[in-house]
């Protein structure tokens, strides 16, 4: 084998040292910079969008893992913006999806927000979504998989949440988001919390367990997706707001 081949296999082997950038230490804790920034980006999006909140009171002040539906950008953005600062939330990706632009690539890292999911080694991303947990940090989740196909539905929900759930002990909390499939200036964007699903609830195997905390949160976001109705209108600057990141 030649250098040039196995400096490439090298290459493509080892790991990515700004895909799964973490805060050290304590998880949950917010830093400074990062509340800053995160009050900037709010009153941004208070400005664009009509933002509603409903079911705060459902969030424990201790670590769990958010699971939404996905319909577009700014799905991730209201759940970081809009729910407690702590304890801190931290997102899983696909890798590509974080490479999409240099804007994105550099933004992600210097918030050290996202756990980079490679499909090829998937106990990585396992290992460092169970070390937030301990370290008191959240997680979000987009359970679906991929997007959604259209406002309030839900497609067919993988297992990866409830087994997270099940092996840490930390309840799932599920989010339902409406309105973030297509986006305009005034656009009303809905984030609806249900209350937590305890994992220590469910009996029987891991197996039996993961299958059924899955059937309760599809069953539970199902009930937080309602499909807003918008108003008519002129929809300012839709294409541009809807592609922007």
């Amino acid at each position: 084998m030649d250098h040039d081949t196995r400096d490439k296999i090298e290459s493509r082997d080892a790991p990515h040292e700004d895909d799964n950038r973490i805060q050290e230490g304590d998880a949950g804790k917010a830093r400074l910079h990062l509340r800053l920034f995160r009050l900037a980006i709010r009153i941004i999006f208070s400005l664009v969008f009509r933002v509603k909140v409903v079911g705060l009171a459902n969030v424990p002040q201790t670590p769990v893992v958010a699971c939404a539906n996905h319909l577009g950008w700014t799905d991730p953005f209201l759940i970081l913006l809009f729910l407690p600062i702590e304890p801190r939330i931290y997102i899983l990706g696909e890798r590509e999806v974080k490479q999409i632009s240099g804007f994105r690539t550099i933004m992600i890292n210097w918030m050290q927000v996202m756990v980079a999911l490679d499909r090829d080694k998937p106990r990585e991303a396992l290992r460092i979504m169970q070390g937030v947990l301990e370290r008191g940090g959240s997680l979000l989740l987009f359970p679906e998989g991929h997007l959604g196909k259209s406002e309030g539905d839900l497609l067919e929900l993988q297992h990866g949440a409830a087994h997270l759930s099940v092996t840490s002990g930390v309840p799932l909390l599920p989010v339902g988001l409406t309105g973030t499939s297509l986006l305009w200036v005034g656009r009303r964007l809905v984030v609806r919390i249900g209350k937590p699903i305890d994992p220590s609830l469910f009996e029987g195997e891991t197996r039996e367990r993961v299958r059924s905390i899955t059937g309760r949160l599809d069953s539970n976001l199902r009930a937080l997706l309602p499909g807003d109705r918008q108003r008519g209108g002129v929809r300012l600057l839709r294409k541009w707001l809807t592609d922007l990141f």
